[in-house]
């Protein structure tokens, strides 16, 4: 058993601007939650059930190099400086004294200036107990915005591969010029061959037209066509993940559609229950609303690239990170295939051997 329904919240240092920081709370995990401030200081809180614990810090979510910076406290919370040189994430392991296995949490959303929407997909408790593995899962809006103080805390990422779910046209209009600093070696890109999103997406003179109920109507459909029309993009991206092609990194123009639901299928593939999925998935709408970048503005605003939702008067009802999209795209994959799992094996060629490699691989 791992621990449970232990809240951590984290307050990290950065001399970056910081928009997440009224949205944090939006990140409903019952295992961790995250802020970012001004403040060089991180404060973690955990039940007082679980009695005094050893607070270790370190640069990745592995027990090797780990350093301890508190030891026996029973108080229930903790402030810390991070001893930590340099920039970079930093990750904390609360192990109870008693014996109980500890936990591993961080910073969720990255304080990244040029670039919304970019979070970690770690610390979610699946159906078993386990938890998956921190700083092994990434998605974002494009992180064509970003800046270079921005790739001096990416490059610590590692990102190894990044999976681009973008039109030919959206690629074409914004494209990322990936930094590397040093000896770092690029990561391996793998962008979508899709000239278009499907559907009346990129109709301006329809969408100019639709009230919420028709936009709502009108993302439902989209997300009903996804798992068939992004299913050659999927099954890539799962086979990159069997072969441990990680840290990665997936996103599209604004991280929320269709990264939202190749992000989904991650988190279902690893046991992640369908409620935590469907809560990581709304927190979008709100990261997206509260640090608008230049980039991401320009692709709302140009109608080529599946940005014409813009020149919309229902423009917030397709900003939405709605639950009732993803779970519209779930209900088009048990109607057509009967359950999320038999899509996974029919689909996207991730059948029991793959799920148990993906879990032995990514699961704490």
């Amino acid at each position: 058993m791992f621990l449970k329904n232990a809240l951590v919240t984290l307050l990290t240092a950065t001399t970056l601007a910081s928009p997440p920081l009224a949205i944090a709370a939006t990140d409903t995990s019952s295992l961790a939650t995250a802020q970012v401030t001004m403040v060089p200081q991180y404060t973690l809180a955990w039940p007082h059930a679980l009695g005094p614990v050893d607070i270790f810090v370190s640069r990745t979510a592995s027990k090797e190099g780990m350093t301890l910076v508190q030891q026996h406290n029973d108080s229930g919370a903790a402030r810390v400086i991070s001893p930590l040189p340099g920039q970079g994430r930093v990750y904390f392991f609360i192990k109870p004294v008693d014996g109980k296995p500890g936990q591993w949490v961080a910073n969720r959303i990255l304080p990244l200036d040029g670039v919304a929407n970019f979070r970690d997909m770690g610390g979610y408790e699946t159906a078993d107990h386990h938890h998956v593995r921190w700083g092994e899962f990434y998605r974002s809006a494009a992180p064509g915005g970003l800046t270079s103080a921005d790739y001096a805390l990416v490059d610590t990422l590692g990102i190894k591969s990044v999976t681009d779910l973008r039109t030919q046209a959206e690629q074409q209009k914004q494209p990322t010029h990936w930094q590397v600093s040093g000896q770092e070696k690029p990561p391996a890109f793998y962008p979508s061959e899709k000239p278009v999103l499907p559907g009346d997406m990129t109709d301006k003179s329809r969408l100019a037209k639709m009230d919420q109920t028709q936009a709502k109507a009108l993302m439902e459909a989209f997300y009903a066509k996804m798992p068939d029309y992004y299913a050659p993009e999927l099954k890539a991206l799962f086979a990159r993940l069997v072969a441990h092609q990680t840290p990665t990194l997936t996103h599209c123009t604004a991280g929320k559609d269709r990264t939202g639901f190749a992000s989904a299928l991650i988190l279902y593939a690893l046991g992640v229950p369908e409620q935590t999925i469907l809560s990581d998935y709304a927190m979008s709408g709100d990261l997206l609303r509260a640090h608008m970048t230049p980039s991401f503005k320009a692709a709302m605003n140009d109608p080529k690239n599946g940005g014409a939702m813009a020149a919309s008067p229902v423009m917030s009802a397709l900003l939405n990170s709605d639950p009732a999209y993803l779970e519209a795209a779930f209900a088009s994959i048990r109607k057509q295939y009967g359950s999320i799992d038999a899509y996974l094996a029919k689909a996207l060629n991730v059948g029991p051997t793959q799920i148990k490699a993906l879990r032995d691989a990514y699961l704490d």
